[in-house]
């Protein structure tokens, strides 16, 4: 694989990989990724790895990170690719996923399949100890901002599907979650339909954001559900939208019966339904206009209720992008201490006291 200048120095080997995962439906499906092993001879028992879920970058054939060098669609956006380098620099071997769907010709995005992305970030693992011979058992899940909501899900069953592997925690930075609270605002948001350019300007960043989850949603869901895809024939035109464009909203919101019926779905994607098997580092940028604070704060509280170890941090004055680079040595720190094995702190309360609370 032909990767930026940067990634190349860190990297002794960088390839693009096609894996075997599952589908909706539990057919064998093929996902795409890539693969960089760092430079240097590997520790015993092999570098650890980071399975690494990239942020938003669009559904069609020509929006996977494994397809540019600089595993972004925009040749500008550096800010996923700069962690990415720093994790190889410190001794990780780093697999990412295109997720299924995304990377093949005529297929749009399996956007947001949660089970289904968080399977392929474990079978990426899987299939990549067979690609190099240097990678160890010892992992982690570490994404950023739509990575987030299948990377918590990976927590919940890595000791199931890869039970000889050492899933050793998690790290989500700017997690999406609460969908069906995103529908509603999308509901509301101004205009109701036909987004253009010129009307994209003066509508809020969260609206934009509400507008292309939507759209992406309602997309994915015609393509790829049971229903949609014997209806293929009449997607709507964003569907088209969706699955051509990258790194940007796409046209159209859905509204009234449309966005009932795809809301109807949408609790099922919701990470925390479950306990994780290992610990979880959360991280926010404060002035996030993405992934607002308030719903990762929201979605905090749900995981400390499931019982998971779970330290959350907010950064005064990062945003959705700047977050990655100013909580990095933080990362580093967390990640070095989990291969120690060290203890996972711990930002939530005792369950007891949000019962005592509560009681009041």
């Amino acid at each position: 694989m032909t990767v930026s200048t940067r990634l190349q120095s860190v990297s002794s080997r960088a390839m693009r990989i096609m894996y075997r995962s599952v589908g909706l439906h539990g057919e064998p499906i093929a996902v795409t990724g890539f693969l960089l092993v760092l430079r240097g001879t590997a520790p015993r028992g092999g570098w650890p790895v980071i399975s690494w879920d990239h942020g938003a970058t669009g559904m069609g054939p020509v929006c996977p990170p494994s397809r540019h060098a600089n595993l972004y669609p925009s040749p500008d956006q550096y800010a996923e690719t700069d962690m990415i380098e720093h994790l190889v620099q410190d001794g990780y071997a780093v697999v990412g996923t295109d997720y299924p769907g995304l990377g093949f010709p005529d297929t749009v995005e399996n956007f947001p399949q949660t089970d289904l992305e968080s399977r392929s970030v474990i079978d990426a693992v899987l299939a990549t100890r067979q690609a190099s011979t240097q990678l160890g058992r010892q992992w982690f899940a570490v994404c950023h901002s739509q990575g987030g909501t299948p990377v918590l899900s990976v927590g919940e069953d890595a000791a199931r599907w890869a039970p000889r592997l050492r899933f050793l925690g998690t790290v989500a930075l700017a997690p999406p979650s609460h969908f069906a609270a995103v529908m509603d605002e999308m509901g509301a948001a101004r205009p109701p339909v036909n987004v253009g350019p010129a009307v994209l300007g003066r509508t809020s960043r969260w609206e934009r954001t509400c507008t292309h989850r939507a759209s992406s949603t309602r997309a994915s869901w015609y393509r790829n559900s049971p229903r949609g895809s014997r209806r293929r024939s009449s997607a709507p035109t964003n569907s088209t939208s969706a699955g051509t464009t990258c790194s940007r909203s796409a046209s159209g919101i859905p509204t009234g019966p449309a966005t009932r019926r795809c809301a109807g779905s949408i609790d099922s994607l919701e990470p925390a339904k479950g306990r994780s098997t290992g610990p979880i580092l959360r991280l926010q940028g404060e002035r996030d206009q993405t992934v607002p604070v308030e719903v990762t704060t929201a979605l905090d509280k749900e995981l400390c209720d499931l019982g998971d170890v779970v330290n959350y941090r907010i950064y005064a004055d990062a945003t959705h992008e700047s977050e990655l680079s100013a909580s990095y040595k933080d990362v580093a720190a967390w990640l070095r201490d989990r291969l120690q094995g060290q203890p996972a702190p711990t930002t939530c309360q005792p369950r007891a006291a949000h019962w005592r609370r509560g009681a009041r």
